[in-house]
């Protein structure tokens, strides 16, 4: 998506009905904004799974709107959320590994016996 001013009072509502469609299945239009199009094909390339889809999709809704209220910009795609959790998870899974390391006493060198 170009990197342009999107107003959030205009763009949320609309993004908010692209999302309850995609979660329904059904759509009740036909035209769609360039914006919104380039989210439903990134939709359709990160979510396989039907039930996963929908818990994705309802958190990721709740991310956007939480970012549409703070800035005034395009709203993330779902590979972008879906990156930054990822990142968050392994972020988390590094500190859990540090944590474990540094708990686990260090063995001292024991002197080679002649």
């Amino acid at each position: 998506m170009a990197d342009i001013f999107y107003d959030s009072e205009v763009i949320l509502p609309r993004f908010n009905r692209l999302l309850q469609d995609v979660i329904k299945g059904s759509f009740q239009r036909t035209s769609f904004e360039p914006w919104e199009v380039e989210l439903l094909l990134d939709i359709q390339a990160c979510v396989s799974e039907i039930e996963t889809r929908r818990d994705l999709l309802k958190r990721y809704q709740k991310a956007v709107q939480r970012q549409l209220g703070r800035r005034g910009q395009r709203p993330m795609l779902l590979s972008e959320y879906v990156e930054s959790l990822r990142s968050r998870q392994l972020a988390r899974l590094g500190q859990q590994v540090d944590a474990e390391q540094s708990a686990q006493p260090v063995a001292e060198d024991e002197p080679a016996v002649s």
